[in-house]
């Protein structure tokens, strides 16, 4: 049967996919962008970047939408920046760091979805 009133759940789970996706578009333009800025420190704060948000998306939702959308906007931005634009030019280049960049960032967020959710601890410690 037809409700005029929407389903709560599904307003959520949509709004909180489209943020977490454009979080992780702006996460992803962020590491892409300044991966290169004095190299081995550029590289290891957009590595740490990505995974304290992989990290807080995974905390902070129970479910795992949440995070696959963060880790479709954040690898499809570091996509987007290695590719050849319309000028030919490239963000991303294939040197170390930009290796280093896609490579740890996919793993990264690999980790993040496949991480399991532990069941918490009971307060009981005689069982």
């Amino acid at each position: 049967m037809f409700s005029p009133v929407p389903d709560s759940r599904l307003f959520w789970k949509a709004s909180s996919s489209v943020g977490t996706f454009a979080f992780g578009v702006v996460v992803g333009t962020f590491a892409g962008l300044y991966h290169k800025v004095l190299f081995p420190w550029g590289l290891t704060v957009a590595l740490v970047l990505v995974t304290l948000a992989v990290t807080g998306v995974r905390t902070l939702f129970l479910e795992r939408y949440a995070i696959v959308w963060a880790s479709v906007g954040i690898v499809g931005a570091l996509i987007m920046l290695a590719g050849v634009d319309g000028n030919g030019s490239v963000l991303i280049i294939a040197d170390t760091a930009g290796l280093v960049l896609l490579g740890g960032t996919t793993l990264l967020v690999v980790v993040a979805i496949a991480w399991p959710r532990f069941p918490p601890r009971t307060t009981r410690y005689d069982r």
